[in-house]
């Protein structure tokens, strides 16, 4: 099959499919878009607009898919009716009031189309509360401590690649630096730590890292994040003995 993209989150799959770097827009353009969904029952006569009212019951086509079920949705009309063997009637929402609607269920995106994907119960609840846009944990050090830093052996090419692609489309990142680190006080191996220099807007740009970080397998992981702030301790290792993978 040709898979030729009709609006902006069709564009945006087919980019996320194949560069990491784009996942945190892809996330953006999907609370933004629709949503097309097959609706059970004889389809209407002819299509219109209108206000689903509180209470209203909205029945759903499901589909099994590798064990499990999922409710098959549709990037755009002529996905859902590429998929259809049959006249039926169909609906298009939000996806983010869509996800809210069917809270607790698992979506399929374009199944059996050439780009898709699968969206689990837990991506889903993160997209709705936000927390998607947060860091899973956060630490403070409250008290001096000994660590290890120093480069990693197996050097993270793909991880640095699209961190460096997706700070191109910021102006708020400076500088990016990556080191294998470890802290016996709370780690229970070494991992990998990403230094990260900005002007601006820290979490913004956190945020978009950290979803970066979890679509590429690298050989040291978890991924921690820190900010270049200037003032020393750790820092220092970033300013004088590393290279920075990134620099605007």
């Amino acid at each position: 099959m040709t898979f030729v993209p009709e609006n902006n989150l069709e564009r945006s799959l087919i980019k996320a499919a194949g560069d990491p770097a784009h996942h945190p827009q892809f996330y953006r353009d999907i609370v933004e878009s629709d949503f097309f969904l097959v609706q059970h029952g004889p389809p209407p006569e002819q299509s219109c607009s209108t206000v689903i009212k509180e209470g209203s019951q909205l029945d759903f086509q499901n589909m099994e898919f590798n064990g499990k079920h999922y409710i098959p949705v549709y990037s755009s009309l002529h996905r859902l009716q590429a998929a259809l063997q049959e006249d039926a009637g169909y609906i298009a929402l939000n996806a983010l009031e869509f996800m809210k609607l069917t809270h607790g269920a698992e979506l399929l995106l374009n199944p059996g189309s050439d780009f898709g994907k699968e969206f689990s119960k837990v991506e889903i609840q993160s997209i709705i509360d936000g927390s998607i846009w947060k860091p899973s944990e956060s630490y403070r050090v409250e008290k001096e401590s000994n660590i290890l830093i120093g480069q990693p052996a197996n050097y993270p090419h793909d991880l640095a690649d699209a961190l460096s692609r997706l700070f191109e489309t910021t102006t708020e990142v400076n500088r990016a630096f990556l080191v294998h680190f470890f802290n016996p006080e709370k780690d229970k191996s070494a991992h990998t730590l990403v230094g990260i220099q900005v002007s601006e807007n820290y979490e913004k740009v956190l945020s978009g890292a950290g979803i970066v970080a979890q679509g590429i397998e690298i050989p040291d992981p978890p991924v921690d994040f820190i900010q270049i702030t200037g003032h020393g301790g750790v820092e220092d290792y970033f300013s004088e003995e590393c290279e920075p993978f990134y620099q605007k």
